[in-house]
């Protein structure tokens, strides 16, 4: 007959102790560890985080139960991008979201374990920034989320809340991946769209209100998700309001505080979403090579019109949109 030794009161604390002990030995162990690479602080990167997360809690990692986020940014400077990965590869994550084309393709030299897996977001065109081979598969260390828009409804949106515009504008930086092929696919969307197209390069923040005056006369003008434009918007709404003309953007924060017109854009969060659903995916065991990237489909796409900037600029919002539940004042 076995019989059940009583333990002493030291014991029994240093018993209870190597219980915890491996209780939160255990916990650790089955944490799942989620490193976030991001440009910098912004609003707009800030939405596709949270759709991020919460579509990850959905799919069952509960931040603070069992995943955690190790975040870092480069505070928007490029000689900062090695540091910022070298802090999150430093808590061993099982999965690397990265945040823009720039710190994707960062990504590529300084995650230096090629195990560790990356989802990207908010990267236009992965293919030519050299993260995937094609739009059909993967690469070997990389799948995610395209915020690459269809430019060809943002225009046919465009000419409808802006009729009398017989041509539009935009503001890029020829040296960022994204804003280069944004704009040549504008260009050929002009085309299609029977629209003028006047793109304008800008190198710095401080040119844009100077640059920005190559603008005057457009029927309106397409702010896109460019990083550099995205980050003076005040100093792009300034030199709008001064030449009168109404912007369209990419984004909805801008609207909703009255620095653009409207947006006809893919959501942000949305984005996130994406990105999470091939996360989710790769920590199962699914090699991002077998994961082609995501498109954005019909259903992520929002519009937003602020009532108060048109009648600002002098403008009529086509009865059209009469029924549209997407105004703000």
């Amino acid at each position: 007959m076995l019989q059940h030794r009583l333990l002493s009161p030291r014991a029994a604390v240093l018993h209870a102790a190597a219980a915890a002990m491996l209780a939160y030995s255990c916990a650790a162990m089955s944490e799942t560890v989620i490193g976030i690479a991001n440009l910098g602080p912004h609003p707009s990167i800030a939405q596709t985080i949270e759709g991020f997360k919460e579509e990850m809690a959905k799919r069952g990692y509960v931040e603070g139960k069992n995943a955690s986020y190790v975040y870092s940014d480069a505070n928007f400077t490029q000689a900062l991008m090695p540091q910022m990965f070298t802090q999150i590869s430093s808590r061993s994550p099982d999965l690397i979201l990265t945040i823009t084309t720039s710190v994707s393709q960062t990504a590529l030299s300084a995650v230096v374990n090629r195990k560790t897996p990356m989802v990207f977001a908010m990267v236009t065109d992965p293919v030519k920034a050299g993260l995937v081979p094609n739009w059909q598969q993967g690469g070997t260390r990389f799948t995610g989320a395209s915020d690459m828009q269809d430019f060809d409804a943002a225009l046919a949106f465009g000419k409808k809340l802006f009729p009398k515009a017989t041509s539009f504008g935009t503001l890029y930086n020829p040296g960022e991946v994204n804003d280069v092929v944004t704009t040549q696919k504008l260009e050929e969307a002009a085309k299609r769209a029977g629209l003028k197209f006047v793109p304008v390069s800008v190198d710095a923040v401080g040119d844009i209100p100077q640059r920005a005056q190559l603008l005057r006369g457009v029927g309106f003008a397409y702010v896109t998700g460019s990083n550099l434009v995205q980050s003076a918007i005040p100093a792009v709404a300034a030199a709008a309001k001064q030449l009168k003309f109404p912007i369209l953007s990419s984004e909805t924060e801008f609207v909703k505080s009255g620095m653009a017109a409207a947006n006809y854009a893919v959501s942000l969060k949305s984005i996130g979403t994406n990105a999470a659903v091939l996360a989710d995916r790769v920590l199962k065991g699914t090699p991002t090579s077998q994961l082609p990237a995501a498109r954005p489909g019909p259903d992520d796409y929002v519009v937003t019109i602020n009532k108060a900037k048109f009648k600002e600029l002098g403008l009529a919002i086509p009865a059209s949109f009469d029924n549209c539940a997407c105004f703000v004042e």
